[in-house]
């Protein structure tokens, strides 16, 4: 009896982790940390949106023309820590929020988004930890 409801609870742990691991970002409860998303989301005059997808475990930002044309890839961290994009208002900067790398902004030049190390957070764009109680 005690073998079978070992097995029994294996077997719902591993129902378990299995279904928390399907779980899309996509379809997440929770698709918007301060001015984060998770969801597809166009800069500021509509010229350039940006759609997330996976592989494996890392998130890729993919980022089209109005369009429709795939302009530039890339993958700024793993599923697990990512916390959505941002926009800046005024220009194609894109913020990028995870869990264990922070806050991180890719320029775009001639349509290649690269980190900006000397970039400043304009005050309009609110993290998740922004709107955090403690």
């Amino acid at each position: 009896m005690r073998r079978i409801l070992s097995i029994l609870l294996c077997l719902i742990m591993v129902f378990t982790l299995c279904s928390c691991s399907a779980l899309s970002f996509e379809t997440a409860p929770g698709t918007e940390y301060g001015s984060f998303t998770i969801k597809k989301t166009s800069s500021y005059d509509g010229k350039y949106y940006a759609y997330m997808t996976q592989h494996d475990q890392m998130i890729v930002v993919n980022i089209y023309s109005e369009d429709d044309t795939e302009v530039f890839t890339f993958e700024p961290c793993r599923k697990s820590d990512f916390w959505g994009i941002c926009w800046e208002n005024d220009n194609y900067n894109l913020w990028v929020q995870s869990g264990d790398l922070g806050l991180i902004c890719y320029t775009m030049s001639d349509e290649v988004w690269s980190i900006d190390d000397s970039a400043i957070r304009p005050d309009y764009i609110i993290s998740k930890w922004d709107n955090s109680t403690g």
